[in-house]
């Protein structure tokens, strides 16, 4: 028989086993996932920003000159790419408790209190799902509010003793993806694991620790082309994180200083793991064929992302959040930067509002709500969403079956 389709039904009995969930819904997670990702191409519309199409042009024209095997022999005009496995994060797996394989917020050794999630609940709009998410991924429980809100229940709800003083000093406080083409706004480092000695960070999506806009701001960037009137580009951006339990990790020992007793931090290199694998990275070239209108294979392109502080930058204020792409083809070398922003501090780690960047937010947003993923509606769905990504992971560590880069 044909051995691809056998192992796919394989994968889908996984998925129908562990994560279709106790509602009415049949989906099963990537089929999930990819109804998102259809969904998420589908409402921008035909509209595509000239800076946009200026991009896709060049990436056509790198794309017609691979046939002559074009190679930098070593020499990267861009940033090389680091590998996927093992993962910049391999090295902490035997220092995790348990020697875990995944960091993802259901392996946190310390929780966020639930009582405090239920408090901030209380002061949030319920976001209502609409009718083409799958009943199953409502268990995650979305709510919105206005801006400053947002950023004083971000840092608030992760701000968990246990924790937090683990963090970096300029790590910790809210910040602002200035400049983001994909509807993204707000982030917190600061609830998640620290490795000294890798320097290290490693960020699990987790309640109120990222936000999206539930609209489109009047100068978003790119003149929006990724944004929708609606909450919808914003959820479907947010749904395609939390599903797979999304961890980030920045390695400032591989990308920065080498010495682990001078290492400023000045510089991380960036990777990301489904359900926070910590042995395989995700192949973040997989983002060109979803996020823009080229009909290639998603197998084209790579990339790599760094976490670069920039001058001026007070402890941690000011990173520049760059983006390379490169063609697989070609070499790991990611010679085109494009999609760049500004990680800017809109709050510090006591809690303190970062001028100008504080007002410039604010400024930034109106009147368009922020959303987050803000828990569950109780501690039963939280244990019952925890029981069926175990349940998914240990299925796939067993059979093999499952790609968790």
């Amino acid at each position: 028989g044909d051995a691809s389709g056998l192992l796919q039904l394989a994968r889908d009995r996984i998925d129908a086993t562990a994560l279709q969930g106790r509602g009415k819904s049949e989906s099963t997670f990537p089929m999930a996932l990819a109804q998102l990702q259809q969904r998420a191409v589908g409402s921008r519309g035909e509209h595509v920003h000239p800076e946009l199409a200026s991009k896709q042009q060049e990436f056509t024209q790198a794309l017609a000159q691979t046939g002559s095997n074009q190679s930098w022999d070593g020499w990267c005009p861009g940033f090389q790419v680091h590998p996927l496995v093992p993962a910049q994060t391999a090295p902490l797996v035997p220092i995790q408790p348990g020697n875990l394989k995944y960091l993802w917020w259901g392996d946190m050794p310390t929780q966020q209190p639930f009582e405090q999630l239920q408090e901030f609940n209380k002061n949030l709009t319920p976001v209502e799902y609409p009718d083409w998410v799958p009943e199953n991924l409502t268990r995650l429980r979305m709510g919105q509010t206005d801006a400053k809100t947002a950023i004083d229940m971000m840092y608030k709800a992760t701000k968990v003793d246990g924790n937090f003083d683990t963090i970096p000093k300029k790590l910790r406080g809210v910040m602002w993806m200035k400049g983001n083409a994909i509807p993204e706004i707000l982030t917190v480092f600061q609830y998640g694991m620290w490795s000294d000695s890798q320097k290290t960070l490693v960020v699990p999506t987790a309640p109120f620790n990222w936000a999206w806009p539930a609209g489109k701001p009047k100068d978003a960037p790119f003149g929006g082309s990724l944004y929708c009137e609606d909450q919808s580009c914003g959820l479907m951006t947010a749904l395609a994180q939390t599903v797979p339990a999304r961890s980030f990790s920045f390695d400032f020992l591989e990308a920065g200083d080498k010495s682990t007793t001078n290492n400023k931090m000045k510089k991380a290199y960036m990777q990301t793991g489904t359900f926070g694998n910590l042995t395989g990275a995700e192949d973040l070239g997989q983002l060109i064929p979803v996020m823009s209108k080229l009909p290639i294979p998603p197998d084209t392109f790579n990339g790599a992302f760094t976490l670069e502080e920039e001058p001026g930058s007070n402890d941690g204020s000011s990173w520049k959040r760059t983006c390379y792409w490169g063609l697989k083809q070609v070499g790991s070398c990611a010679f085109l930067e494009f999609g760049t922003y500004q990680l800017v501090k809109v709050m510090d780690g006591d809690g303190k509002p970062v001028q100008p960047y504080y007002d410039q937010f604010l400024k930034y947003m109106g009147d368009i709500p922020v959303m987050m993923w803000s828990g569950w509606k109780d501690e039963a769905t939280k244990a019952a969403v925890k029981k069926d990504i175990q349940a998914y992971l240990v299925g796939c560590e067993t059979l093999g079956l499952c790609t968790l880069g």
